[in-house]
C-alpha cells in the first residue's frame, strides 16, 4: 500500500510540473522551490521605500526608457542580484551599487539595508540570492506600464498551473530589444497585442503563482531569452558581475513616476436658501476625467445621478425631511481612478401649506 501511495504521489508531482518555456532557460520571476504563503504586511515591513524622488547618482544610459511601474511610495522588498540573477542560491546578494550582503552572518546582515524578508516561523533569511528583478510591496494596487509598447503576454505564465511561477503575468515589448515583466497579478486589464501607453494601468497586483504575499515582481529582460538586466545598471567599483546589464534604464537616471495626470476628486452639495428641496451638487478633478456621480438616500440605497466628461454640476431635487449624500467616481483615460463623497445634506421639513418648486 505504501508503494502505491508513493507512486501516486510522484505521479502527481510530475504531472503538476510546469512545461518547459521556449523563451527562457528558467522563466523570469520563477524561484524553483516550495513557497509558504503568508500575510501582508509582514512581507513589506523592512527595506528601502521607493518614493519616486530619490537620486542614484548615475546618468541615464543611451537606451534609457523607463519610469516606475506604480504610483506612490512603496517598499522595495527584493532587489536584483548582480552576483547571479539566475535563481541559483549563492548565499549572498549583490546590489547595483556594489554593496554585498552575506548569509554567513547568521541572519540579516546589519551592514545591508535591502533585500530581506522574514519567514512565518520568525527565522530571517536572505531574500533572496539569485533574484532577477525587483519586488515592490503593492497590496492589490494598480500596476502601470513602465514605458509604451505592445503587450506580448497577458495571461497565466503557465496556464496549466495557477500556483506556479509568476502566476498571472504581463510582458510588454518596447521595440528596443527589451521587455518589461509584471508578475503575481490578481487582475489583468490589457490583452495580448494591445498597445499601451506609459503610465497606463495594466493590472492589479496580487499574489498569484508562487508569491509569498501580495506584491509586484517587476523585471526587465532582453528579448528572445537573452536574460534579465537591472534597470539601475551598475555603479559599484570594478566590473559589473552581471555582464548582461546595459546601464541605467531610468529616463532621468533615477526612478520616477510617469508624468501622467492623476484624478483627485472633490465634490460639494449644498441646499439652496430659497428652495431647501433643491441641492446644488458640483464635482471636479484636475485633468479631463470621466465621472459617475451618485446620490445615496438615507436608507443607504445608491443610484446614479449623472455620468459626464469633465467637471460639472447639477441640481438635485430631494424630498422634505430626507437626508442625502453624494459620491463621485473619476477615471482617467489611462485607467487611474479616484473618488470622494460630499457632506450629508438634510432637506428641511416644509411648513404647513408651503409649496415646493
Amino acid at each position: 500500500m505504501r508503494a502505491v501511495v508513493l507512486i501516486l504521489t510522484l505521479g502527481c508531482v510530475l504531472f503538476s510540473a510546469p512545461p518547459a518555456q521556449a523563451a527562457y532557460a528558467r522563466p523570469p520571476g520563477h524561484q524553483p522551490i516550495k513557497y509558504s504563503r503568508w500575510a501582508y504586511p509582514s512581507q513589506v515591513t523592512y527595506g528601502p521605500i521607493e518614493t519616486g524622488s530619490g537620486e542614484i547618482g548615475t546618468g541615464p544610459a543611451p537606451r534609457a526608457f523607463m519610469t516606475l511601474p506604480f504610483m506612490g511610495p512603496h517598499y522595495i522588498t527584493s532587489i536584483f542580484d548582480h552576483c547571479g540573477a539566475n535563481y541559483n542560491v549563492s548565499g549572498r546578494v549583490c546590489r547595483y551599487d556594489g554593496a554585498v550582503a552575506s548569509a554567513s552572518v547568521g541572519g540579516p546582515d546589519p551592514t545591508f539595508d535591502a533585500g530581506y524578508a522574514q519567514t512565518p516561523g520568525g527565522h530571517d533569511y536572505l531574500y533572496y540570492s539569485g533574484h532577477d528583478g525587483y519586488d515592490y510591496g503593492l497590496y492589490y494596487e494598480p500596476v502601470a506600464a513602465a514605458a509604451p509598447g505592445r503587450v506580448m503576454l497577458a495571461n497565466w505564465l503557465d496556464p496549466n498551473c495557477h500556483s506556479c511561477l509568476s502566476g498571472q503575468t504581463i510582458e510588454i515589448d518596447h521595440g528596443n530589444g527589451l521587455l518589461t515583466f509584471y508578475g503575481h497579478l490578481s487582475q489583468i486589464k490589457v490583452s495580448k497585442g494591445q498597445y499601451v501607453s506609459r503610465g497606463q494601468v495594466i493590472a492589479i497586483s496580487g499574489m498569484t503563482g508562487t508569491a509569498t504575499g501580495p506584491h509586484l515582481h517587476f523585471g526587465v529582460y532582453h528579448m528572445n531569452g537573452g536574460g534579465p538586466v537591472d534597470p539601475y545598471g551598475w555603479s559599484g567599483s570594478g566590473a559589473d558581475p552581471w555582464s548582461r546589464d546595459i546601464g541605467d534604464l531610468w529616463l532621468t537616471g533615477s526612478p520616477r513616476y510617469a508624468a501622467v495626470q492623476m484624478p483627485s476628486v472633490t465634490i460639494g452639495a449644498y441646499s439652496e436658501l430659497d428652495n431647501p428641496t433643491a441641492i446644488d451638487v458640483s464635482w471636479a478633478s484636475p485633468g479631463s476625467m470621466s465621472f459617475t456621480v451618485y446620490f445615496v438616500t438615507q436608507d443607504s440605497v445608491r443610484r446614479v445621478l449623472t455620468t459626464t466628461r469633465g467637471n460639472g454640476s447639477v441640481t438635485f431635487h430631494g424630498k422634505p425631511g430626507q437626508r442625502y449624500w453624494f459620491w463621485a467616481n473619476a477615471a482617467s483615460d489611462l485607467g487611474w481612478t479616484d473618488a470622494a463623497g460630499s457632506p450629508v445634506v438634510q432637506v428641511a421639513h416644509l411648513n404647513h401649506g408651503e409649496a415646493t418648486n
